[in-house]
């Protein structure tokens, strides 16, 4: 009877002990844990990041993907620039590095008619529909009835006497003095080219040409022309008009004018 009871104490004494050695493995010691729970520090760059791997194709560039630089697309919307309209927030241009160039304007078409001033004894070809003012003794205006960016073309002839010491060198103090004068009122800004070799009715002379802007802002550009004709006197081919898109358009005028000029 002892013998069965102390073989049944031993049974549970083993029992007893692989139980605790069971809970000892579950629970690691308080020094492991502790390791276990610390974070590691996230500005540690020698922890190797993971790649993502990605199934692209040979020669892809990542780069066409960024907005901005796309070409153009057919099915995508535009402005009247050919900028791409987006979808979210409207970019803003930053002047002076993308901001769209101005719509050229075309150029402007006349069509010429004879004209003849009787006071002045000659006879030309300016462009049709211009008013004409011949109130003057020595010179004929031309006026556009049309106004383009705030002003009226206007191109006049003069002719006027000169001394008989006048030579034709002396033209180029005549037209400098004569742009001076052009410039001295009104204006708030005033320049002009250097002085070029220009004949008038086959006669040597000078041109130049200038540019201003008066003080409400209107900007002109201009073209005087002279040249030394017989019996002491000088003729003058002004046209003034408004600076900017039409000047090549006027600048066609006043050698049209010029090449029909034919004295009466």
């Amino acid at each position: 009877m002892k013998k069965t009871v102390r073989i049944i104490a031993l049974l549970m004494l083993a029992v007893l002990l692989t139980g605790c050695a069971a809970q000892e493995q579950n629970f690691p010691d308080a020094g492991t844990a502790k390791a276990s729970a610390q974070q590691k520090d996230p500005m540690d760059l020698s922890t190797e990041v993971p790649r993502l791997e990605l199934d692209l194709p040979e020669g892809y560039d990542p780069a066409s993907e960024e907005g901005g630089d796309e070409a153009y697309n057919e099915y995508a919307s535009y402005d009247d620039y050919g900028r791409n309209v987006y979808a979210g927030a409207t970019p803003i241009p930053l002047d002076p590095i993308d901001m769209p160039t101005a719509t050229p304007k075309p150029e402007l078409k006349f069509e010429y008619g004879s004209v003849t001033a009787e006071k002045i004894r000659l006879s030309f070809e300016a462009p049709t529909g211009w008013g004409i003012d011949n109130s003057a003794d020595d010179a004929v205006t031309l006026i556009n009835p049309t106004e383009l960016d705030g002003y009226n073309a206007q191109f006049t002839i003069r002719v006027y006497n000169v001394a008989s010491t006048f030579k034709t060198n002396d033209l180029k103090t005549e037209l400098r003095d004569t742009l001076k004068n052009l410039g001295q009122y009104n204006f708030t800004k005033w320049k002009t080219t250097e002085l070029a070799n220009r004949t008038i009715l086959k006669k040597d002379g000078f041109y130049a040409d200038y540019e201003g802007t008066y003080t409400d802002g209107i900007s002109i550009y201009g073209r005087v022309m002279m040249a030394l004709l017989d019996n002491n006197q000088v003729i003058m081919l002004h046209i003034s008009c408004p600076d900017g898109f039409f000047n090549s358009s006027y600048k066609a005028v006043i050698n049209h004018v010029r090449d029909t000029l034919k004295q009466i």
